[in-house]
Parts: C-alpha cells; structure tokens; sequence
C-alpha cells in the first residue's frame, strides 16, 4: 500500500487473498465509523499504526484462527492492540450498513441463478447452489460446568461451525455455537439455513433448470461429508 506499492496488483492479491481496491474500501468504510481506523499522531509526536496494518493484523487473526502473537514478529504490534484490530474489525463491517449489506447479506435469486450455473461450469453438476461443511473447533477456555456438553471423544472442548460456501469460497451461511458432541446431522437439524428450507422461505431461491432434458425447480446443496464427499440433498 501506499504511492509506491511494493507488489504489483496481482501479486498482492496472490500474498493477502484480497484485491487492493478491496481493502481500500474496507479501510474506508471503516474509517467512517472509528477513529481507529485513522491514522493520527501520538502525544509523542509520532504517527500512529498505519489502518492497514491493523487491518491486515485483524484479518490474518480471523482466517488463520490465532492470536496475534503468531503474527508479532512480522507486524510488532503488542498483544492488546492485536485484539482491539479483531475487535474493531468485526464489529465495524457489522455496524457499517455498506458492508454489511454486501458481505453479510442473503443470496438473491440472481445470486442464485448465478452460483448454480458457476457450479454448473466447474463440477458439472446441475442445479448446485453450494457446498455444506460442519467442523469442529477446539474451545481452550470452555467454562469447566460446560465440558460435559462441549467435550467428546477427543477429550478436548470444542464447538461446532457450519458454513455454506460456493466456489469462489464467498460464505453465504454460517453459524456456530453447537455443542461438538452433536452429530453433523443433529447441527444440521438445529441450524437456521434447515429451518428456512421447513417453512418455505428458502423456495424463493429456486428456479428451474435442466438435467437431461428434465425439468426440476428445486437447488441442491453439496455436503462435504467423510463417507461420500460428492452427496447431494435437498429437503
């Protein structure tokens, strides 16, 4: 970043997984809503941590799912200005109305029609919204009354995560909490995503599409399960 960047676009989105426009915006909209996302100067007189640089901190926390002191080597930033990056990350894309309307919103039918046939190109498989996924997430400070309900096999507390991703890796869903002791199929039946599907506010998704000359007008959904990767159900 800056007037003389040192990647070249593509690079930097090989590097960081993310466009440089992108992360402009971000940072933008970011600054709109805190202070902290301005760079100011200190009572030093020094100037504060550049906004990317704690932009790309409270990324790099959130994909990689560690703390920043992983990452203090690299960034040299202390331990409480790493949380406050994930903090202030998080809460700003979902208080922002802008972003939240783009990254944190429903499929549209457009999307839809759009996701089946990009899954349609890549794994020809017709009428194909997505890919479902539940894992499990060890949980390090499981309050001690909880681990009977948190703990399995393992010995070791977690929680369940099931997302709902397309090709391009764009989350669509994505829910968590869920005991690890449940079954995938038993977090799948307390998921808001099955629900919609029950009381028909997910029929507004579908559309009608061709397989072998047939019709049908109900989407599928992939489920990356360990016993049959490629199964597919709709309720």
């Amino acid at each position: 970043m800056g007037p003389v960047p040192r990647f070249p676009d593509k690079s930097f989105e090989r590097i960081f997984r993310i466009t440089r426009s992108m992360v402009d915006t971000l940072v933008t909209h970011l600054a709109k809503r805190h202070s902290f996302w301005r760079q100011t100067v200190c009572h030093a007189g020094k100037p504060t941590i550049c906004p990317y640089v704690k932009l790309f901190m409270g990324m790099k926390m959130l994909c990689y799912g560690v703390s920043g002191n992983a990452f203090v080597d690299y960034f040299q930033m202390g331990e409480t200005m790493t949380r406050k990056c994930a903090s202030f990350l998080t809460k700003g894309i979902v208080s922002c109305c802008a972003l939240a309307n783009q990254y944190l919103r429903r499929p549209t039918k457009s999307d839809a029609r759009n996701i089946v046939e990009m899954h349609q190109r890549v794994h020809q498989i017709p009428g194909m919204m997505d890919s479902l996924d539940v894992t499990k997430v060890h949980w390090k400070r499981c309050p001690t009354a909880w681990k009977g309900q948190f703990q399995g096999h393992e010995k070791v507390a977690s929680i369940g995560l099931e997302a709902v991703v397309d090709n391009n890796l764009w989350f669509w869903y994505a829910a968590f909490g869920f005991p690890s002791t449940s079954k995938d199929i038993k977090i799948w039946e307390r998921s808001s995503l099955y629900e919609a599907m029950i009381d028909g506010r997910h029929d507004e998704l579908d559309f009608e599409f061709l397989v072998d000359g047939e019709v049908f007008d109900l989407s599928c959904r992939r489920h990356l399960s360990t016993t049959d990767p490629f199964s597919l159900f709709r309720v």
